[in-house]
This record gives structure tokens, sequence and C-alpha cells, in this order.
């Protein structure tokens, strides 16, 4: 940014209107001013007066203060320069303001007007949802790569093109970052050159070998794929998660350590203790042991491990009782004590460098909005174009209301400190206090009168405690009749039909729907998040009583009204407390599942290049997990465990969600140790994992 190179002493004239142009306050001080041969003169000062007391980087400054006028008859041409400049300057405040919000560092701004094209190209929704939907695209297409979901005939060849159409469009987004970045700032912007000169470059590296070569080969790059999700501007939370996650893992190591010290400790005791019960196989060997007493760490082997030793002495569940009690109910949860204190403190220095980067980005717009005659002080003028680039979609209205409630001093004009609550103040909906006349004012007068009464029954409270009970009621008739239908032992097939019970309660939820919507207006009515849940029920319900007259399995359709439970919500604050917590904490629970689907992705394509070649199906012979993966019929009811393996995507991932769960998790492991032989991957395939594209 460049000062105005020059600023001409001027009248400070007061602020006699908010909406006072420039123009005017031109005129205004032209007209104060008799004598005819000092006109050029004061139209001079007061441009420079009203001229940018400091100018943007994609500003034309010096063509603007090379360009102010010598004689009166280049006022016009000057005071569109002035203009211009001003533009600009709100467009480049309103970057830094965006910068602010969005946590972006400041190095990444626009270095100069040639900057900005690029850089308003990449901060677009339209650019967006084309970086989230080439990420999304590349996540797909571990569905027809080998392991496949869907076996695609040529499915090969397709796929190659796919992934280089993805990283083409990936591509597009770092050479547009590059250009407005410059080299040296995207070599030094950690997140952009992980993207940009490792994921890509290598995944582009990778994808070109496999189609020179034509057939696939150990490909674990698929597993970087994530990276580009992550990085796309939607997925700012999933990022600020991330970070977080990584910024605690310094004390978590530590704690895990000392985990990992009692481990060490107590597998060395078993060895020497249990080792010489012959019936006992979990510590015959030290490496078994501690595999065992990390098994017993989540409870999913106990008290199975315990029970030959237990068998042969009493006292032996001393040993047992001790270790899961320092490391399961002491470390661990001393952990969790340690994770929740990083996390905290980590969550109250995010806030404060938030806070602390806003005022910054507040405090360089600032400067772009003063003029020369008032450099510490923004008139309305120049807030009102700020937010025509900062909140496009600011109303008159509202622009002036927020410059109203930030402007505290009320003297028309705001101070740096004032403007500093700009975010919190754009972040607010305003509408007056006297409720707009409903949307039937205008109709002939029965019809606005029988709207007049539908509108005063909807809001009559009787009213809804009528649909509350008749939500209950259907509830648990519903409930009733699964209850004769289970103790009745009959087959649930596709053969059911709608009774007349639950057309009745479907036409009740349509009248109440229809009601509502004449007595609220449309958009009054679907403004409400309930309204929309109950429609949603009401219309699949209706659609599934119509449908089901074509094929039967829509009845299921018809029996999620039950679902409108959910609004009973509302009677008691708790619930409604509840609720609403969980709508606030929804964001970060989101972010939280994005992070968690993102781990099992990686994970679940290692997993596939490893293990998707062996065979599970009746594995194990002459071991304790061999009942769980027959495949036959000697077991009365089959485990069916056989199915958790490698596969494809959605198979591993189902597979990984089960050792998360952490319930027989040992199981699988001891399924993938014996058909791998532990580190032995030299058994004979199920089928060749190579290709041919």
């Amino acid at each position: 940014m460049e000062e105005a190179p020059h600023c001409w002493p001027g009248r400070n004239t007061g602020l006699t209107s908010l909406y006072l142009s420039m123009d005017d306050s031109q005129a205004s001080r032209a007209g104060s001013t008799s004598p005819a041969a000092s006109a050029s003169t004061a139209s001079h000062g007061s441009q420079m007066e009203e001229a940018p007391h400091q100018y943007a980087n994609t500003s034309t400054a010096s063509d603007t203060a090379a360009s102010l006028p010598e004689s009166q008859s280049e006022g016009q041409n000057s005071s569109n320069l002035i203009n211009s400049s001003w533009e600009m300057n709100y467009h480049e405040a309103a970057i830094f303001l965006e910068e602010g919000e969005n946590n972006d560092k400041f190095n990444s701004h626009p270095r100069d007007r040639s900057a900005l094209p690029a850089y308003l190209v990449t901060h677009n929704h339209w650019f967006y949802s084309l970086d989230l939907f080439a990420a999304l695209l590349l996540l797909s297409l571990a569905t027809i790569e080998q392991p496949a979901v869907f076996h695609v005939r040529r499915a090969g060849g397709g796929a190659r093109l796919v992934e280089l159409f993805g990283l083409f469009l990936v591509g597009i987004s770092i050479v547009m970052q590059l250009r407005w970045l410059g080299p040296r700032t995207f070599l030094t912007h950690r997140r952009s050159a992980v993207k940009g000169l490792v994921t890509w470059i290598v995944m582009l590296i990778d994808a070109v070998v496999v189609i020179s070569r034509n057939k696939t080969h150990f490909r674990v790059t698929r597993a970087m794929r994530p990276i580009f999700m992550v990085d796309n501007r939607y997925l700012g939370g999933v990022r600020r998660f991330l970070r977080q996650i990584l910024q605690s893992l310094p004390p978590i190591m530590e704690m895990l350590a000392i985990l990992f010290f009692i481990l060490l400790i107590f597998s060395t005791l078993g060895f020497y203790l249990f080792s010489p019960n012959q019936e006992d196989p979990y510590f015959s060997t030290f490496s078994q042991g501690f595999v065992s007493l990390y098994v017993l760490l989540t409870t999913a082997n106990f008290p199975d491990v315990m029970m030959p030793a237990y068998a042969k002495s009493r006292w032996s569940a001393a040993f047992f009782i001790a270790f899961l009690g320092v490391s399961l109910y002491f470390i661990m949860n001393l952990m969790l004590a340690v994770v929740f204190v990083v996390f905290s403190d980590i969550e109250k220095e995010k806030f404060r460098k938030l806070l602390v980067h806003k005022r910054r980005a507040c405090q360089y717009a600032f400067r772009l909005l003063v003029t020369c005659s008032q450099p510490s002080q923004v008139s309305f003028r120049h807030f009102h174009g700020l937010l025509r680039f900062f909140r496009p979609g600011t109303s008159d209205r509202d622009a002036f209301l927020i410059f109203k409630a930030l402007n505290r001093s009320e003297n028309g004009r705001l101070t740096r400190n004032e403007f500093y609550n700009i975010y919190d103040m754009c972040g607010y909906a305003w509408r007056t206090q006297v409720p707009p006349p409903p949307w039937f004012n205008g109709l002939p007068g029965p019809i606005r009168g029988c709207c007049y009464l539908i509108r005063r029954l909807i809001k009559w409270k009787w009213f809804d405690y009528f649909i509350y009970f008749i939500i209950i009621v259907n509830a648990l008739v519903l409930i009733t009749h699964t209850i004769i239908l289970s103790t009745a032992n009959i087959p649930i097939t596709h053969d059911l039909h709608v009774t007349w019970d639950q057309i009745t309660v479907v036409a009740l939820y349509s009248v109440e729907a229809l009601l509502k919507i004449i007595g609220m207006g449309p958009w009054h009515y679907f403004r409400s998040g309930w309204n929309v849940w109950d429609f949603a029920i009401t219309a699949l319900a209706l659609g599934g009583i119509v449908a089901e007259e074509f094929a039967d399995s829509f009845f299921y359709i018809v029996i999620l009204r039950p679902l409108r439970l959910l609004r009973l919500f509302r009677v008691r604050k708790r619930y409604h407390a509840v609720f609403q917590t969980l709508v606030i904490l929804l964001p970060r629970i989101v972010s939280a599942i994005i992070i968690i689907i993102i781990t099992y992705y990686f994970f679940a394509v290692v997993g596939m290049e490893v293990y998707s070649q062996y065979d599970m199906k009746n594995c194990c012979v002459n071991t304790t997990v061999e009942q769980f993966y027959k495949e036959d019929n000697s077991t009365l009811y089959p485990d069916f465990y056989f199915l958790n393996n490698f596969d494809n995507i959605f198979m591993a991932g189902v597979t990984l969600f089960e050792l998360t769960v952490v319930n027989n998790w040992f199981i699988i492991m001891e399924d993938v140790s014996f058909v791998t032989d532990f580190w032995d991957l030299d058994k004979p395939l199920r089928a060749s994992h190579v290709t041919t594209v």
C-alpha cells in the first residue's frame, strides 16, 4: 500500500448528513469561496481532501497523483481517477477483512494490480466448488480402481483418465494460487507447498507411470488424495481441527510413552509368571504377552485372557487387576484429562490469535477508508462503499443501521476503535420492531377474513397441543401394532399395506401443514427448521401412500411418521436446550466426522494395497478364531467374520469401523496375522493384485 503522495490542507467541514455525497460536499466548499479567481484552487483543494489518505496495492496511486488537476478544465478527469482509486480501496479493504475473518495470513494478500484478477478468480464460490468437485472426484476413484467396488469393463483406463482430469483441475487451482502469491510466498506457505509441490507432483508422476506401464503397481500414493479435500476453502473447520490435533500431539505422545513403558513391564512380568503354564496361550512368548496385554487394555479379551492363569492360581487375578487399574483406569483417564487441558488451551490461544488477527485486518482496512482531510475517521460514504464488496447483499437500510450501531459517539464518523466491531455488527440480522402485515392483507375481504381466522387458529396454544397428542397417539399405535406382530410370530414381508388409521394421521398432518402455510405465509413457514422437518416427513408419508399402490416396499416410508416425535423437544425447555446444544455443536461434530472419514480413507487404501489379496474364508485353521471364519454350515450360527476384509474401499471402511468400536477387534487382528504370517507376505495369493489397464 502507498501513502497518498500529497494531501493538501483544506477546510474540515462537519458532516451534515450521512448520505452527503462527495459532489455535494465539494459544492458546499466551493460555494463558501466567493472570489472567482480562487475557484480553481478551491476545487483542487477539496479534491485533495477527498483523496484517499493511503492507496491500495491494486490502485494506481502514481497515476492519480500525476494526473491531479492543474487547471479547472481538468477537474472532471481527476475526479474520475480519485473515484476509481476509492473503488480499488474499497475492494482491497474488503479483502483485508475477509482475510481476517478466514484467518488467512496477510502475506497472501494481492501484491499489486496484476495479481488481483487471479486472486478474485480463486476466491469465489464457483472456484471453491470446482476445487471441491476435483477433490471428491479423486476420492471416488477408489470405488472403480482395483480392488474395485463397482466392476466396470475396462474401468482401469477410464479411472486413469478421470484421475488425470481431476489432477488437471487441482493443477489449475495451484497455478492460479502461484500467480497471485508469487513463487517466494507460495514456497513459504506450508499448506500450498505440501499440496502443490509434494502431493500434486507425486500423484501426477504416479499416474503417468501407471499409464505408461499400462498396469498398476503398489499405489499407496492414493492415500494422499484427502489432502486436496482438506485444503478446500469450505473445510476451514476441518483444517483448524486437524491443526489442534497436531498441536496436542507432544503431550499425548509423552503419555503414550508412559503407557508403552507400563506394557513392557507387565509383559515381562506376565511372561515369567504365566509362560510355564502350558494351558495358557496368551503369555507363551514375550511378544504374545505384549499383544495380549495391549488387547486387554481395550478390555476386548477380558476375562478370557485371565482365565487360564486364574484357573491355576486364584492369586493371578491380582496381576490383571493391577494392570487394568494402572493402565486403563489411571493412565488412560489421565491421558483424557491431558487431551482436554491441551485442547482447551489451544482453543483459547486460537481465539486470542484470531481476535488479534481480525484487529490487524481492521487496521489495514481502516487505513484505506480515511481521507486526507479526516485521517482518523471513516465517513458513511466510504463505509457503505466497503460493504458493497465485503457484504455484497447488504441493503442501504442495513448498511445505515450497521453504521449507526458502530458509531457509539454518534458524530457521523467511525473511529478505529469503533471500526473494530464490524465483524460482529455485520453478523446481525436487522428487522423492524413492528411486524410487517401478513401476506394475505391485500386479498379480497372474505378470503382475507378466512386467512385471519386460520392465522389465529395456528397461533392458539391448544392447536399445538392437539398436534402433539396426535403424534404421541400415532407412535403408540405403531409400537403396539409392532409388538402384536412380533408376539404372533408373523413374518415381516413386503405384503404389509397402509391402514385407515395411518391414512387418517397423514391427512391430519397434511391439513396442519396447509393451515400453517396459509396462516404464516410460505416464506415464514419454511424459515423454521421444525416446519421444514415436519413438512418433509409429511411429504414422504404422502408420497409413500401413493407409491404403495405400485410397490409394497414403499410401506416403510409411511411408517417413518413417528420421526415427528423429535418435535416434542420443543415442549420442555430442558429437551429444547439439549437439542439447541446439539445444533450449536453440529459444525464441530461435522468437522470431526470428516476427519474420521479421511482417516478411514487413508488406512483403507493402505489396507487394500497390503491385504486385499488374502482370502479370509475358512482360514485360521487350528486357531482360537477358526470358528469365526467358517463359511460352511458346520456351526449353528455362522459369524461371517470373513467379510471383515480389505477387498474394496467400502468393506475396508466397515472393517476399520469395527476396529474403532474395539469389540472383538483382536479377532480381525489375529486373522490378518495368521494369513500373512505376521510380517511374511509371501504366501499364496487369492488373485494377482497386478492388473492390466
